[in-house]
């Protein structure tokens, strides 16, 4: 009896305390929506600079949750193409923090985001505390570059890891039968030591992205260097905000806020236009805060080197401490 009245009493606070949750949710929407209102799904009050987000590693796919927005490239596009569709966004700050990805994910922002600065839409990029590699690579393809004195930046290059375990299976007494179609179809296996043709054949897929990467980084710049600029430092090599504007790799030292503010002046604003952001709830973001809470960590965006074993067998844009 005393254990149904535990649970009866446990499911009654559940109840309650979503209802305030909700109370509170509806609350604070309110009156978000009769201040400066900075959601698309809210009321449009005219021209104003939109915002778009990359955090964390950059793939097709990010992590997707009811606490928080959707990650990965195709979220980022999704962003991008809501807020080009948008007749009030006249500016689109693009927040990066991210330490790059894959190269595919990484390819098709800077390729929505030339696509839109063709468009002669004004594009600033922001970086957070890191935008390396990747990071750095999608911020090329804007119009201006706003970097803080410490923000991580650089890693112009390509890396591929991959683990050799060959040693501990042979201590484990581990023994792989591998039955394939062709000499390469095991190419990168933990348990065997990789072969020089092997090592080519990857090698040349490396030099590949990476000419690639050069190639559109110089595109992105070129109205303050070109490829012969970008090449001496396109070596992997992260640098500061502050190292990064010496090789003219950024435009600006500044705050997210100053990014925002040059958006303004270059899509010829007026200092106080609106700011839309993305859409997140104070629902979303007492859920979000309450998991980091009891988790110790935030796992909606987890720690990069948490992911790094799952990336191994990828070839990336990325900065890998």
């Amino acid at each position: 009896m005393d254990r149904n009245r535990k649970i009866l009493i446990s499911i009654l606070a559940v109840l309650v305390l979503t209802s305030v949750i909700a109370i509170v949710d509806i609350s604070m929407n309110m009156q978000q929506k009769r201040g400066a209102g900075i959601s698309l799904t809210g009321p449009q009050i005219g021209p104003g600079v939109g915002i778009a987000r990359i955090e964390g590693p950059i793939q097709m796919l990010g992590v997707s949750s009811p606490m928080s927005a959707t990650s990965g490239a195709e979220g980022v596009i999704r962003r991008l193409d809501e807020l080009e569709q948008n007749n009030d966004i006249r500016a689109i700050v693009v927040r990066i923090n991210s330490p790059g990805g894959t190269v595919a994910a990484t390819q098709e922002i800077y390729e929505k985001l030339w696509r839109l600065r063709k468009k002669k839409i004004p594009l600033i990029a922001s970086m957070g505390e890191i935008a390396a590699s990747g990071g750095y690579y999608v911020a090329s393809a804007c119009d201006y570059i706003v970097a803080n004195h410490g923000s991580i930046t650089g890693s112009i290059g390509v890396i591929a890891v991959s683990p050799n375990l060959r040693g501990l299976f042979d201590k484990l007494g581990i023994t792989m039968n591998v039955i394939k179609s062709g000499r390469y179809k095991d190419i990168l296996s933990v348990h065997r030591d990789i072969t020089p043709e092997e090592r080519q054949l990857i090698q040349e897929i490396i030099d590949s992205s990476y000419r690639k990467f050069v190639r559109d980084v110089a595109r992105g710049r070129a109205h303050v260097q070109g490829e012969d600029g970008i090449k001496p430092i396109a070596d992997g090599r992260i640098m500061s905000g502050e190292t990064a504007l010496k090789h003219k790799l950024v435009d600006m030292l500044g705050t997210f806020e100053d990014a925002v503010d040059k958006a303004r002046q270059m899509a010829k604003l007026a200092e106080d236009a609106p700011v839309y952001d993305e859409v997140k709830s104070s629902l979303q973001q007492f859920l979000f805060n309450m998991e980091g809470r009891f988790s110790g960590r935030n796992f909606l965006n987890p720690d990069p080197r948490l992911l790094q074993y799952e990336n191994n067998y990828r070839i990336e844009y990325r900065y890998l401490p």
